[in-house]
């Protein structure tokens, strides 16, 4: 069930959006601005992305180790940002206790930004190597090349992720774009702020109250509306691009929940659901529904398929049953409906009280039937464009959005004769059935390597869609190398479930090994195109798990260089797990600082507490354009290095206030329930000693330089570089 949400508009014009959640364990702020990198200044590319960065480098009451970047990462808060075309959101999640320091910083930071000179030409450095990340990036390539299909919105084909060269030297000139930016969106009438927790509606209301009316009043500034997305007459597009071949079909729709409903239908992994009859035919393994442009004016839905080889026939063939499926999805009954509207909702309401926020403001919105009708009109070929991708298309290099894209704009043939009639089917829970958020979760699992677990989820996926059609749940999950299966339902139907499940592992049928072993194909595929940590952190598990070296290189897509270092707990007890997490509190924000502000290494600096494989331990994690592996790996040593001094100067106020946000969160579970039983089986699994208040009182400044002095003498356990 979805929380209950209440709206007001504080005396300044500012539009609040609060949701009382009283089962989370974590409260979460969102402040959404309505503009984004397509009012940014022409002469500027990029700056509304380099306005979301440099606003965290300090605000007028928050500075140095107070603001809200620093403050969230000694305080264990989450924190991210994003810039959309046509919005712009801050958001980050806290433990309620802190969550009221937490807005209060992000309040200041966008209502009173520092934007320094020193730091705006910094995060024009980190801009620069995220842009050079982003240009052997697919899923970025893909959206670029998109935009060619389309007239208008004509900024939709402008250069916005930002450089050094589009930033130019003139740094104080930049400066000044930036604080003009700010004068001119950063009002009340601009604004909104979301607030979801377990707090009351009183309690929230008030927060909004004394945080949120420090933005002014509306200034008359309001920018020109976002033109209509409109289709280029060539509706074939095809884009040479290495990895798994993909076929994405697109369409100018108009934004409603419905939208939600629709990738629910599309998504159905059941018995004769669009998706089984792909896989099983052989065309296709998946479908991924996005939204790549979204405006007041209409959006652009883009529905991928992820497909089985490169021939211009099986494109026939799957555009053929989409447009079967197309058409038949317009008979659906209320019923039908109904269903797949509270499937969608059930799904919505399993993720974190964050992504609840940033997927209702930037993504698909809760579902609902609203605007089905307009959306089936709107869902016809003759309203949709093709874009093919594969590693074997004849393309000119082409500029989009700022990038050389290999492209064509080649017709293929759209509909086969060799496809039979198909008539999908459409799920209706049984008689009596409601989807139930109460019942025990059963966990069971096993370590799996990456293809063991492709296997076991070709098996299984089938019969979990089934599950959640008859109001229960069978999910299966790859977590730190363990395969985990998860039921919840009646009793009798988990033990029924469960020999089903295990009967299908033992003796998989040859289409579903075929599709399994496709599925490990495309993952490695994947992740060979992957940003070069995300890579590598890919592999820690199966490094940790299949071998006693201690180092490790493995090739990466792009330039980067990149390197992650694991180091495990001395011994696995409560205290010395205790001591660890308190010890990664205080180094995350101090490695941030020495690597990413001031020496500005790249765009991926981290440090922090990891469990992965059965263990725990610190992880350290560094990419960048600039240095080479040898280089990074030098950097983490000399940061070891400095540990003990580091703990010197720790004073007993700090330290205590460590022991306490290590208490508080022991008291925080997450409120849905598959994660709080899936990291329950974790603990259990890596024979983790339970972390208790005795414990925690126990950790000293002695007893975390015990711990870096005993780590000194030991190799490191993961070392990988590129």
């Amino acid at each position: 069930m979805l929380p209950d949400v209440q709206s007001l508009r504080l005396a300044n014009g500012l539009r609040v959006n609060m949701l009382h959640d009283p089962q989370a364990s974590r409260a979460a702020a969102l402040i959404h601005l309505n503009a984004g990198s397509h009012h940014e200044p022409p002469e500027f590319p990029g700056l509304a992305h380099l306005f979301e960065h440099v606003v965290f480098a300090g605000s007028r009451e928050f500075q140095g180790d107070e603001r809200l970047m620093m403050w969230a990462q000694a305080e264990g808060a989450k924190l991210n940002a994003t810039t959309h075309a046509n919005a712009t959101a801050w958001f980050f999640d806290m433990t309620p206790a802190k969550f009221e320091a937490g807005l209060a910083r992000l309040v200041d930071m966008l209502a009173q930004p520092l934007l320094a000179e020193d730091s705006v030409r910094q995060e024009v450095s980190v801009i620069d190597a995220e842009y050079t990340m982003l240009t052997g990036h697919a899923d970025s390539l893909c959206d670029a090349a998109l935009s060619l299909a389309f007239n208008t919105p004509a900024r939709l084909h402008d250069f916005h992720v930002g450089s050094r060269a589009s930033f130019g030297e003139d740094i104080p000139a930049l400066q000044r774009a930036l604080t003009h930016y700010h004068q001119q969106f950063f009002t009340a009438d601009h604004l909104t702020l979301w607030l979801q927790g377990p707090q009351s509606f009183t309690e929230l209301t008030a927060l909004s109250e004394r945080y949120g009316n420090a933005f002014s009043a509306r200034n008359g500034y309001q920018p020109a509306p976002a033109q209509p997305v409109v289709l280029r007459d060539k509706r074939h597009l095809q884009l040479l691009l290495d990895g798994s071949p993909r076929l994405r079909f697109s369409f100018p729709v108009t934004h409603c929940p419905a939208l939600t409903l629709l990738r629910q239908l599309l998504t159905d992994e059941a018995t004769n659901s669009l998706l089984d009859i792909l896989r099983t035919q052989a065309l296709a393994d998946d479908v991924r529904v996005s939204l790549p442009y979204a405006s007041g004016s209409g959006d652009i839905l883009s529905i991928e398929f992820l497909v089985c080889d490169t021939t211009s026939a099986i494109r026939a063939r799957i555009e053929t049953l989409f447009c079967q499926w197309l058409q038949q999805i317009r008979d659906l009954s209320a019923a039908h409906l109904q269903h797949y509207f509270a499937l969608a909702q059930r799904d919505f309401s399993r993720i974190t009280p964050l992504d609840q926020l940033r997927t209702r403001t930037l993504d698909f919105p809760p579902a609902a039937q609203n605007g089905w009708q307009t959306l089936l009109a709107e869902l016809h070929p003759r309203n949709m464009t093709r874009l093919w991708i594969a590693p074997d298309v004849q393309g000119q290099n082409t500029s989009a959005q700022g990038f050389c894209l290999p492209v064509c704009f080649d017709e293929w043939g759209v509909i086969s004769d060799n496809v039979t009639k198909s008539s999908f089917a459409f799920h209706l829970p049984p008689n009596g059935i409601v989807h139930k958020t109460d019942e025990r979760v059963h966990t069971t699992g096993a370590p799996l390597t990456l293809h063991q677990a492709c296997i076991a989820r070709a098996c299984l996926r089938v019969l979990s869609a089934q599950s959640a059609h008859e109001g229960n749940s069978l999910v299966f999950t790859h977590v730190q190398g363990n395969g985990l299966l998860q039921l919840s339902g009646p009793l009798e139907w988990v033990t029924r479930s469960l020999s089903t499940a295990r009967a299908l592992l033992r003796t998989p049928s040859a289409i579903v090994l075929t599709q399994g072993e496709r599925l490990f194909e495309q993952e490695q595929r994947k992740a060979e195109s992957e940003i070069a940590i995300r890579t590598l952190l890919a592999k820690l598990p199966e490094v940790i798990c299949g071998s006693s070296e201690k180092s490790h290189e493995f090739t990466t897509a792009g330039d980067d260089a990149a390197v992650l270092v694991f180091r495990p707990l001395t011994e696995n007890t409560a205290l010395c797990l205790a001591a660890t997490q308190i010890l990664a509190s205080f180094l995350e924000p101090a490695f941030f600082q020495q690597y990413r502000v001031e020496k500005n290494i790249g765009y991926v600096v981290s440090c922090r507490f990891h469990q992965t494989a059965r263990q725990s331990g610190i992880l350290f994690a560094l990419q960048s354009p600039a240095y080479d592996a040898q280089a990074l790996l030098g950097f983490i040593d000399a940061f070891i290095a400095q540990i003990p001094a580091m703990i010197n100067s720790i004073s007993p106020q700090a330290l205590e206030e460590k022991r306490g946000a290590l208490r508080e969160s022991l008291r925080v579970r997450p409120a849905d329930r598959l994660e709080a039983a899936r990291q329950q089986w974790l603990r259990e699994f890596a024979a983790a000693p339970p972390v208790d208040e005795t414990a925690i009182a126990e950790v000293t400044a002695e007893l975390l330089k015990a711990c870096v002095r005993a780590r000194g003498r030991e190799a490191w356990r993961i070392k990988t570089i590129i």
